[in-house]
């Protein structure tokens, strides 16, 4: 009897199986390298230092809110930047004087732009301004420190920059 050698048929499908391994290890070291090449920089130093911060603003802006006070912020674009007009008001709308007076301006995606300036008097009691230059377009965050007898009030207030 003469035996039939039967020819062994291959599978597709470890081969497909395998290919698609292969795939996925090649993507995941693509974006390593991708992000490898293109690092986050650090938008603030000390998260923790920074957390205290956020819990104090909040806590001022409870007070403010107990106390009646109100922050009005009014910015007006210039070349380079913002002219920045800010009032402190008592709960019937009269106009307050502060002892210490700044505002902040925070780049909330890009660290090392935050810097902060000191509001003067604008000739109408009460009313405080400041240029605040803004090196980028984009969004940014002015934050108003106001301080009046011995109590702190600080108001955040978004702004886009075209």
């Amino acid at each position: 009897m003469k035996a039939t050698r039967r020819r062994a048929r291959i599978e597709p499908w470890p081969w497909v199986l395998a290919s698609l391994l292969f795939a996925m290890v090649a993507g995941s070291l693509a974006f390593y390298e991708v992000a490898r090449a293109n690092p986050d920089p650090l938008v603030v130093d000390d998260a923790y230092a920074a957390s205290l911060h956020y819990s104090e603003r909040v806590r001022a802006e409870r007070r403010a809110e107990a106390l009646g006070w109100e922050v009005s912020l009014q910015a007006t674009p210039e070349p380079g930047g913002v002219q920045v007009g800010v009032v402190l008001r008592d709960a019937t709308g009269r106009p307050l004087d502060t002892s210490r007076a700044s505002i902040r301006r925070e780049r909330p995606t890009e660290g090392g732009l935050d810097a902060e300036f000191a509001l003067r008097p604008a000739g109408a009691p009460g009313r405080l301004q400041a240029r605040v230059p803004l090196p980028r377009h984009g969004r940014w965050r002015l934050v108003a420190h106001l301080e009046r007898g011995g109590e702190t009030v600080e108001r955040a207030f978004a702004l886009e920059l075209p």
